[in-house]
């Protein structure tokens, strides 16, 4: 014997409330499993992060220095136009550094933007080995520091050499270092020049 209409319709619609009730806790548990494995996920990422840093953070990074009070680092230019240059062409650019304090400035952790390009600082009586990323340069070379007395100018030259990594258009290329000068812990000096074609011969 059937149920009246009305008791199916009420049995169905209880039915169907339990339905929707056990999805949805279906889908919160779900939820739950889902946020856990994205952040079980994100900890194995911070984790792998932690022991294998990226090569790109290391080589670009530059740690601070210690600050000293006094030294003030001027500089003439933070940027210089190189022109239009053909592939097989070299260009340079000097960069003027004084120390306008009543401390010594110290200048360490140089390196270029790319392989294509290096720097040099000139001190009074010492002249810097040359540099390039500091991923291609050797211990020594990234190990060494520079001061530069009160009253002192040094001189940064910037080279660049498109055949080592051919490209054509506008290029810009760049030097980094770290200073001693609180206001200015890490200086950037750029290059730039439109790169053609290579030249006959």
């Amino acid at each position: 014997m059937q149920a009246p209409p009305g008791r199916r319709r009420r049995a169905a619609m209880v039915k169907a409330k339990g339905v929707k009730k056990a999805f949805a806790k279906a889908k919160n548990s779900i939820g739950a499993i889902a946020v856990a494995a994205v952040l079980l996920g994100g900890i194995g990422v911070i984790a792998v992060n932690a022991t294998s840093p990226r090569p790109e953070i290391v080589s670009a990074g530059i740690q601070p220095v210690e600050a000293v009070p006094g030294a003030k680092l001027k500089i003439d230019r933070e940027e210089a136009e190189l022109g239009t240059i053909s592939v097989d062409e070299v260009a340079s650019a000097d960069f003027k550094l004084t120390n306008a304090g009543t401390a010594p400035v110290e200048i360490s952790q140089v390196g270029t933007s790319c392989m294509c390009t290096f720097a040099d600082v000139q001190l009074p009586g010492e002249k810097s080995p040359e540099f390039n990323m500091t991923m291609h340069n050797e211990p020594t070379v990234n190990a060494w520091t520079g001061t530069l007395a009160p009253g002192e100018t040094a001189v940064v030259t910037v080279t660049y050499q498109p055949s080592l990594m051919p490209v054509e258009g506008s290029v810009a290329r760049n030097v980094k270092f770290a200073t001693s000068d609180p206001q200015r812990p890490k200086v950037e000096l750029g290059v730039h020049a439109t790169v053609t074609g290579k030249s006959a011969g």
